[in-house]
């Protein structure tokens, strides 16, 4: 059956409690098996493991701690979920990526490296990350530490915390964040939201910029940290009205593999299914298929003023950014136009030497 993780982070005081309660009411009364993982660190916190105060331990051994209990966790939540007959959502509140937040990128990759883990296998184990931003930024007067003992930080601590954590995220393919542009019930709604866009329950909502970049704009992205994930689409042939797609998503030589199958709309796209696969099942489906198209380019993922994007970098420098329909783009980026509703940008229609269009097939129209 379906079983799809989500992971619901962001920063302190950002409503993930009261989103948390909400999600699990509005997918079980939808019919899915809803399993909550709890936040590790506030379990071992409150238990008295903790980097900080009388018996503290250093923030290394802390996250270490957190990281194998983390994967412990999901690893017998996804086991159980596999059992059983019916469709099912693994929501995990806060997940291996907020270790990342807390110490540094050398440390962090030498934790990995001590337990023989692979980046981008444990980001793309999330199907889905949604960002919650904390109520210090744009909600101030609604900030407490009261609602949580194994809170500790100040506002300015707090913006901070959640400025890492988007980063910490940001390379993720899926990746939401829910700012405080609104009151806090349609801030819960737009997670909500978000989750059943996920599920395919509704349709996503995103824009799509041919741009042109420069060095100063790399340069740019560079200083905020921007994540390089190297991406090549494969569209196989199909006897219907929809698309299926592998994509093989790589990061320092690690590799992830998924098949997609979707339907395209003017504007908008339904995920109907996507499924993470090992490798043998990808080339397993490379040699059993037809290709119709393949497309190879670089994505560079970043967060500006808490929304996130993606810019697809072709083989022959020309660049496309995608955002949700909210998000305005980055005032130091050139918008050449909007391609949103352009089917001639579809990825199935564009040749891997980069924006020269192959002959459109009318069924993803």
């Amino acid at each position: 059956m379906l079983v799809s993780k989500i992971c619901l982070t962001g920063g302190p005081c950002a409503g993930k409690t009261s989103a948390l309660s909400l999600i699990e009411q509005e997918l079980s009364d939808m019919g899915y098996k809803v399993f909550i993982i709890d936040e590790v660190a506030t379990r071992l916190i409150n238990a008295g493991i903790k980097p900080f105060g009388l018996d503290a331990i250093s923030m290394m051994n802390f996250e270490e701690i957190m990281l194998k209990h983390q994967l412990i966790e999901e690893e017998a939540f996804e086991k159980t979920a596999n059992l059983i007959n019916k469709k099912c959502v693994i929501i995990c509140d806060r997940g291996i990526f907020d270790i990342k937040s807390f110490i540094s990128d050398n440390e962090f990759d030498a934790l990995l490296k001590k337990y023989n883990l692979s980046k981008i296998s444990l980001m793309d184990n999330y199907g889905m990350v949604v960002h919650m931003n904390t109520a210090a930024k744009g909600a101030e007067k609604f900030y407490t530490k009261d609602n949580n003992k194994a809170r500790s930080e100040g506002i300015k601590d707090a913006r901070l915390r959640d400025d890492k954590c988007q980063q910490a995220w940001s390379f993720h393919n899926n990746l939401k964040i829910i700012d405080n542009s609104t009151d806090f019930n349609d801030k819960l709604k737009k997670v909500i939201d978000s989750i059943k866009n996920h599920l395919g329950i509704e349709t996503r909502n995103e824009k799509k910029y041919l741009i042109e970049i420069n060095d100063n704009v790399l340069d740019i992205l560079k200083t905020m940290g921007c994540v390089k994930v190297k991406m090549k689409q494969t569209y196989l042939k199909t006897n219907g009205n929809y698309e299926m797609r592998l994509r093989k998503r790589t990061i320092d030589d690690d590799s992830t593999y998924y098949v997609t199958i979707k339907k395209n709309y003017k504007g908008n796209e339904k995920v109907v299914a996507e499924e993470k696969i090992n490798r043998k099942t990808y080339e397993r489906l490379l040699q059993q298929r037809e290709i119709v198209n393949v497309v190879e380019k670089e994505r560079l993922c970043f967060v500006y003023n808490d929304k996130i994007y993606k810019l697809d970098v072709f083989k022959d420098k020309t660049c496309l950014l995608e955002s949700a329909s909210d998000a305005m783009v980055p005032n130091f980026i050139n918008v050449i136009k909007e391609v949103t509703q352009d089917d001639n940008y579809y990825n199935i229609n564009i040749k891997n030497d980069g924006i020269s269009f192959i002959k459109k097939d009318k069924r993803f129209i």
